[in-house]
């Protein structure tokens, strides 16, 4: 009988405290001594990927002792005398308690079908190949040339040069983890949006250089994605796309010459940690409290004081009417009713996520941006890095002169 498990082999002799383990088969059986008499002896032969024609162990009077406490756990350990070392088991518990079974058996000199294998003949059980999961590409010369298996799971490929993204990481549809940074990309195709990544790694590339950045919003990708590094990617503007990721938890856009960040950012409600800093931001979107972020880092940017021609400009604040869309859009956000293309045109879908609020939760579409009017408003920030010489002050937008006068702006 022959068994494929783990195992470990520790010498009570050497006293070795870090056995490593082995994918191992583990046989027993009769082992025949001499042709003349037919006699054979009770082994137990252990075979290893290091050891393919085993290491055979006498079994009549030359075990010490077996460990069975941890059985229904599937784990064994049977000491020899000689040579002194234990054996240690780790497999299935059904075949485990069969091999001991028949070890006992052996031992007691009876008979069973498990013992009537022939040692002498005995080889190890194939073990069938993992399947590959994970590969590190740091050299071009690593880049495989047949191509990548379609088991992989994480694929890190950096500092190689790499000038675009091809169709065929695109078809890994088993890959969670991706990290492309460090190379000259500077466009994704909207194939991208397939794949069901949950760590995105597009840091110290050339994305800045493209405005399509529809990929973000594909399909799976967006279901599906938690962190996403687009630092050092010369971006001058915050991509729109980035606010319909509503399960982004980390968002880094550091070492950029970001500007503005748009009101629309209410809209990632898992948004736990948001790195912008080093970038150009002069304030930042009154909406930024409405997410409740753990980390706010906004270090070294170029934050303004309070804008004089805002205050000069209040009077344009006008009560006409609104139209029929932004009054539908309204409603839809203040019943706060489910937001989805398949039942509301993608236009107003679009609206709701993007336009800014007034302080009375009205949505505002078409009205003027009033810039650094306030001092930015940051409560539901538990950690903000930031720069303690500049007051950072928040861009808004009103409904009306009464929603301003509310808020002392007149």
């Amino acid at each position: 009988m022959k068994i494929l498990c783990e195992t470990q082999i520790f010498n009570r002799q050497t006293n070795s405290n870090k056995p490593k383990t082995a994918k191992a088969t583990v046989a027993i059986g009769f082992h025949p001594t001499t042709k003349q008499d037919n006699k054979s002896t009770l082994e137990l032969i252990h075979f290893t990927p290091q050891n393919r024609n085993g290491v055979r162990y006498k079994i009549s009077d030359n075990i010490e002792n077996m460990f069975t406490k941890f059985i229904n756990d599937g784990k064994a350990t049977i000491s020899f005398k000689t040579p002194p070392e234990n054996l240690m088991i780790k497999c299935d518990p059904i075949q485990l308690k069969s091999f001991l079974q028949t070890l006992k058996l052996g031992l007691q000199g009876k008979s069973s079908m498990n013992l009537k294998s022939n040692l002498a003949a005995a080889t190890a059980i194939p073990v069938k190949s993992q399947p590959i999961t994970k590969i590190v590409v740091t050299k071009r010369a690593e880049y495989p040339l047949k191509g990548f298996p379609r088991s992989l799971k994480q694929l890190t490929v950096n500092g190689i040069g790499l000038h675009k993204v091809t169709f065929e990481i695109c078809s890994l549809t088993n890959l969670t983890t991706l990290k492309l940074n460090d190379n000259s990309i500077s466009k994704i195709p909207n194939e991208f949006g397939r794949l069901r990544l949950i760590e995105l790694d597009l840091s110290n590339n050339a994305l800045g250089e493209d405005t399509n950045f529809r990929w973000l919003i594909g399909k799976e990708l967006k279901k599906t994605l938690c962190e996403l590094d687009l630092s050092n990617n010369k971006l001058d503007y915050f991509p729109i796309e980035l606010i319909k990721l509503e399960n982004v938890v980390t968002l880094k856009l550091s070492h950029n010459s970001i500007k503005k960040v748009p009101f629309g950012i209410r809209g990632m409600k898992n948004l736990r940690y948001l790195h912008l800093s080093t970038n150009k931001l002069e304030s930042l979107p009154s909406s930024i409290d409405e997410v409740k972020l753990e980390l706010l880092d906004v270090w070294e940017n170029n934050f303004q004081p309070i804008c004089e021609k805002t205050v000069e400009g209040r009077l344009n604040v006008t009560n006409s009417p609104q139209s029929l869309w932004l009054m539908a859009a309204n409603a839809v956000s203040n019943f706060r009713l489910p937001i989805s293309s398949r039942t509301l045109p993608w236009i107003l879908v679009d609206l709701i996520c993007e336009s800014p609020k007034c302080f009375c939760g009205r949505l505002c579409y078409g009205e003027p941006v009033w810039e650094r009017a306030i001092e930015a408003t940051l409560d539901n920030i538990k950690q903000l890095v930031f720069s303690r010489d500049r007051l950072i002050y928040a861009d808004i937008v009103v409904c009306s002169a009464a929603c301003a006068a509310k808020k002392a702006i007149f």
